[in-house]
């Protein structure tokens, strides 16, 4: 079988053959992780009624299996860490259940679906969304997501940086201005395939920037020379240092890089580079070793809003450098969740 995650690379790495090998020796998943985008109509709503035989309670996607009119179907929501904090539990529904869903059909005429709501049997709508949807059944006035309006202005003063950021709006990142790309990098995203080449599907955490364009918290730990950076997506752990760079012969490339760090006001200015990641996104787009980072994290005079800009400049697959732009909020009573990728969590 041949990987063409790795074919996308003008240089075979160690990591495309561990990659290679690990599709080839791992059993095929019953429950894939998608892009929404790319496998769902986002433009068209449909609806379902049945029982619920199967139910998949992990991340990256709570995957149900419901049959309606004599044939199974796939539903796929958000993550467990997004129903969770959207007040849905593995109690809210089970086996046996008969429900009524709405959502996103399947671009390609599978019986599969990414819901966006449910009703339950006792009559409650829950909402399977990061980003809200306008309810369908009911007329609750509760919105998914986390209630931006928390807390005072005064808590967690002093802090500054150093706490949990959750993003503004529960979704991911999408460029400034549309990407322009290089031949190469034309002729690669045309060559890849997300039902086979996603790393996703093996619970293959992605490399800079993918690591950081997630809809999920985030949290700065102040550790003197280092500010630790903790990702709840992936549980991604980056260590930013703040006193001098390293030699750059001594520095080991990795999915995250290697990051330096500075103050300029209230922007902490992180460049990254030696980074060995072979994707730029999650669409497809290669990245090469060449690649370099800079993150742009500045918070509000009141400390309870941050913006984050993010440019990666990479002249053998874009024209010009991407740019993509984030704003996030504080909440005291957000924290980071584990999230712990599997695929193997079905009751």
């Amino acid at each position: 079988m041949r990987n063409r995650f790795c074919i996308m690379r003008t240089v075979v790495s160690r990591y495309c053959l561990f990659l290679g090998m690990w599709l080839l020796l791992s059993p095929l998943v019953t429950f894939a992780h998608h892009s929404v985008v790319a496998f769902f109509d986002q433009g068209t709503v449909s609806e379902l009624e049945g029982t619920i035989t199967r139910v998949v309670w992990r991340n990256p996607h709570v995957v149900v299996v419901l049959l309606a009119g004599g044939e199974q179907w796939e539903l796929q929501s958000a993550a467990m860490n997004v129903l969770e904090r959207n007040g849905i539990t593995r109690n809210s529904f089970g086996i046996g259940d008969r429900v009524r869903v709405a959502g996103w059909p399947s671009r390609r005429g599978r019986n599969e679906m990414f819901v966006t709501n449910v009703l339950l049997p006792n009559g409650n709508e829950l909402q399977t969304t990061a980003r809200p949807q306008p309810l369908r059944w009911t007329e609750d006035s509760r919105t998914a997501g986390i209630d931006i309006a928390a807390g005072s202005s005064s808590e967690g003063r002093g802090r500054g940086i150093f706490r949990v950021w959750a993003r503004e709006r529960l979704y991911g990142s999408n460029p400034r201005n549309p990407l322009l790309f290089t031949p190469v990098a034309v002729v690669a995203r045309s060559a890849w395939d997300p039902l086979t080449d996603d790393p996703s599907l093996r619970c293959i955490p992605p490399g800079l920037p993918n690591a950081m364009l997630s809809p999920f918290p985030f949290e700065f730990i102040d550790e003197g020379d280092t500010i630790r950076l903790r990702v709840e997506e992936w549980d991604a752990v980056r260590t930013i240092h703040m006193t001098s760079e390293q030699d750059p012969a001594t520095v080991t490339p990795s999915s995250l890089g290697h990051s330096v760090g500075r103050w300029e006001g209230r922007t902490l200015v992180v460049h990254t580079s030696h980074i060995n990641w072979p994707l730029l996104d999650g669409d497809g787009t290669p990245q090469s070793d060449d690649v370099e980072i800079v993150e742009r994290f500045t918070i509000s005079e009141d400390e309870r809003r941050m913006d984050l800009e993010i440019t990666a400049t990479d002249p053998q697959n874009l024209v010009e450098p991407a740019i993509w732009d984030a704003g996030y909020i504080w909440n005291a009573s957000v924290n980071i969740k584990p999230f712990e990728c599997r695929f193997d969590a079905a009751n």
